[in-house]
């Protein structure tokens, strides 16, 4: 049997000092005989991209999930589910090799897939019940296991509203969690007889980004208090799963433990980069009256929404709105543009810093023409790359990439035309605030402690970084310490590992350095490439005004 955990934004350098502590037994007797190396993330290295390239052996260029959104009607936003996904997962391919597949609580694999075995869905459900229509395979699975366990363990703590006694109350949940995931995943398994099972933590993830501030004395966002041992308790109730995962597999499984990205701490330092493309001369804004009104009323209701009406109301109000919740966040992200007189703009998103031109043909109100792009491309770098942090004058911007020059594959348009790697000042990333108009326009200042606060909509002390990790153990692994690779290599490997071989849509090859030699392949008993595509699944409404509660509540949109 093959066991995969997944450990969301973990890494090497984040355990190591735990393992060096004796709080990981299990991890530690993993490495002792496995094999361990950092994994590259997908850029952004945000959980739908990252994830979705575990699964499907390639890059966001080909498998379409580029982010928790897609450009839609001009300038507005669409959210995306599993349906958006345009090459096949191994736990498809897998499946139809005859191989049965267990897969519990993955994000960006609503609807689930009619698997050879059995899925339950992640994080972004809509709707939050195990009657969700699409929450898992078979139909009924959800809604059984619920009335077995009492909960699925898989939306994690409230983080809307985060006040006086949240971070205890968060941090019991997620332990909660944690140990109701690995009780119902162990459960299946030894109740199920796969091939290949595979089971998603969050938790990592959500305490890095929430209670970095009481662990990292460096951080410049450091308070200090009695959650200075959150991370520390989270990672050791994950251990403590993961040794009864490893025991309801036995002792023949192959296990990987992997993440979708690492964790760091965020500065209080942050860039309105549509302010800053606008005091270049890149951006406009319209400043007159009724633009800056309906802002203003705009802004009025959804914050009084936001913070007053109970949560289930919140998706309901949403959900009947005019306008779909795409649109609305389009314009809170691009509040008072002047798209005729706007070359280049930002999403203003902290985990994803890149900027997007204004072109004609393409974009409504595109004034860039396709023969300047280029040109246009070489400026704007040139701008960026000259970029200075008034702190300490260090450059803001490392380096300025051409999405082609990144990706390839079908879905490339989808992504920003020029992505940023930022500097890390003293270790810590810069975070992204709203542009309102003429301010701010020198680019970098320091954050508000009302803007700190980790409450949707402010910026959370935790935030993502490049490198994930991949520890294996078990037969077929040789031990030892190996290079970086990417995480699309990680999915390839599953499939290797699975007796099958990878496919000439993947970009994704098995790490064959950390296999033995004798693990014979065969290519997948249906052609990928034949695969009816699902159609795309577009929410109503309620669905993405639920779906959206959440990314909100999370951190990832404002």
């Amino acid at each position: 049997m093959i066991l995969v955990v997944g450990w969301d934004g973990a890494s090497l350098e984040l355990v190591e000092p735990l393992l060096a502590a004796g709080d990981l037994p299990c991890l530690a007797r993993l490495l002792a005989s496995g094999a361990s190396r950092d994994l590259r993330s997908t850029r952004p290295p945000s959980t739908f991209p990252a994830w979705t390239s575990f699964m499907t052996a390639a890059d966001p260029g080909r498998h379409g999930i580029t982010d928790f959104t897609v450009p839609a009607d001009g300038y507005g936003l669409r959210f995306v589910n599993a349906s958006y996904r345009r090459m096949p997962t191994i736990w498809r391919l897998a499946s139809d090799s005859g191989l049965r597949v267990g897969v519990y609580g993955f994000p960006a694999t609503y609807p689930a897939e009619e698997l050879n075995g059995l899925q339950v869905c992640g994080f972004d459900t809509p709707l939050g019940s195990s009657q969700a229509r699409g929450w898992s395979h078979p139909p009924d699975l959800a809604g059984r296991l619920r009335a077995r366990y009492g909960d699925l363990a898989v939306s994690g703590p409230d983080q809307s509203r985060i006040g006086p006694g949240w971070h205890g109350q968060a941090l019991a949940r997620m332990k909660r969690d944690i140990g109701q995931r690995g009780r119902i995943a162990a459960d299946l398994i030894s109740e199920g007889d796969h091939d290949l099972f595979a089971v998603h933590f969050m938790e990592s993830d959500t305490v890095a980004h929430h209670f970095w501030q009481f662990t990292d004395r460096s951080s410049p966002r450091y308070v200090g208090g009695g959650f200075g041992g959150a991370v520390r308790d989270i990672y050791r109730a994950l251990d403590a799963e993961l040794d009864r995962l490893l025991t309801a597999a036995g002792p023949a499984a192959t296990v990987l433990v992997v993440s979708d990205h690492g964790s760091g701490g965020a500065s209080d330092r942050a860039v309105a980069w549509n302010s800053w493309l606008a005091g270049r001369g890149w951006l406009a804004f319209d400043d007159g009256g009724p633009a800056r009104a309906a802002e203003a009323a705009a802004g009025l209701l959804r914050r009084t929404a936001l913070s007053r009406l109970p949560r289930r109301w919140q998706a309901r109000l949403f959900g009947r709105a005019r306008a779909g919740v795409g649109t609305l966040e389009a314009a809170r992200r691009f509040a008072r543009i002047d798209w005729g007189a706007t070359r280049a703009y930002s999403e203003e998103l902290s985990y994803h810093p890149a900027v997007r031109l204004n072109l004609e043909g393409r974009d409504p109100c595109g004034i860039v023409r396709s023969d300047e792009r280029e040109d246009v491309i070489a400026a704007l770098t040139e701008d960026l790359l000259s970029m200075r942090d008034p702190f300490d004058d260090g450059p803001v911007v490392l380096s300025v990439d051409k999405r082609e020059s990144i990706y390839d594959g079908p879905c490339v348009g989808l992504l920003p035309d020029l992505l940023l790697t930022l500097r890390e000042p003293d270790g810590y990333s810069y975070s992204a605030i709203p542009s309102r108009g003429g301010a701010e326009k020198a680019g970098v200042r320091r954050m508000r402690p009302d803007e700190i606060t980790g409450e949707r909509g402010t910026s959370m002390s935790g935030s993502h970084r490049s490198r994930g990790m991949l520890v294996a153990g078990g037969k077929g692994v040789r031990a030892g310490s190996y290079a970086a690779a990417d995480i699309r290599d990680a999915g390839a490997t599953v499939l290797s590992m699975a007796g099958l071989a990878a496919t000439g849509a993947m970009n994704g090859r098995p790490l064959t350095d950390m296999l033995d030699d004798d693990t014979a392949l065969t290519p997948p008993a249906v052609d990928p490439s034949n695969l009816e595509q699902a159609a795309v699944l577009h929410y109503g409404n309620p669905e993405e005004a639920a779906v959206a509660e959440k990314l909100r509540a999370l951190g990832y949109i404002g």
